[in-house]
């Protein structure tokens, strides 16, 4: 039997909260975006995704949410450094030059046609080589379209912006890039 890399705690969207937007729709071993589309969401860029989906939250993505609530945003969307689900990161495959370059394109077609200005670095201390390359090639786009990126205070000691599940969100921004 082999083993999910998915954890099976799952928690519900708060109310009125459930993605209008899944990307793909269809559930796959790898997501490339989730969200409450609206005129003005908080977009985030985590670290890789793991059991939020249409139907069902997780920890990270309800974080997310109410982040976007607590500082007076309308919705919110989840992106990733990289697109493959894993509840933890040590048990995801080797780097997809394809799946992540698919990620790269979606996130920013998502910024480029909403019109996005600004996104939340969420994506804590990259441990593995594709959740950097990932990253790395966002930040690429990021940059090319000049999209800032901020964060919440302290970063890590490592100079990264903290992962949702490990800060207090404050109204106070701090710029990454």
């Amino acid at each position: 039997m082999v083993k999910s890399k998915i954890t099976t705690i799952v928690v519900n969207y708060p109310e009125n909260q459930a993605p209008t937007w899944v990307e793909p729709r269809d559930y796959k071993p790898y997501r490339f975006g989730l969200g409450k589309l609206s005129k003005n969401p908080l977009v985030a860029i985590c670290m890789n995704p793991s059991a939020a989906r249409d139907e069902t939250s997780d920890r990270t993505v309800n974080r997310v949410i109410a982040a976007s609530q607590k500082l007076g945003y309308d919705g919110w969307v989840v992106f990733n450094t990289y697109p493959e689900r894993a509840t933890d990161a040590v048990n995801m495959d080797e780097f997809d030059a394809g799946l992540s370059q698919e990620n790269v394109e979606v996130i920013r077609d998502f910024l480029v046609e909403n019109g996005i200005t600004e996104v939340w670095g969420a994506w804590g201390n990259l441990k593995y080589e594709a959740l950097k390359q990932g990253r790395d090639a966002i930040l690429e786009v990021l940059a090319e379209q000049d999209i800032k990126v901020f964060h919440f205070a302290p970063p890590t000691k490592a100079g990264n912006p903290r992962h949702p599940l490990y800060l207090k969100v404050e109204a106070e921004r701090k710029r990454y890039l």
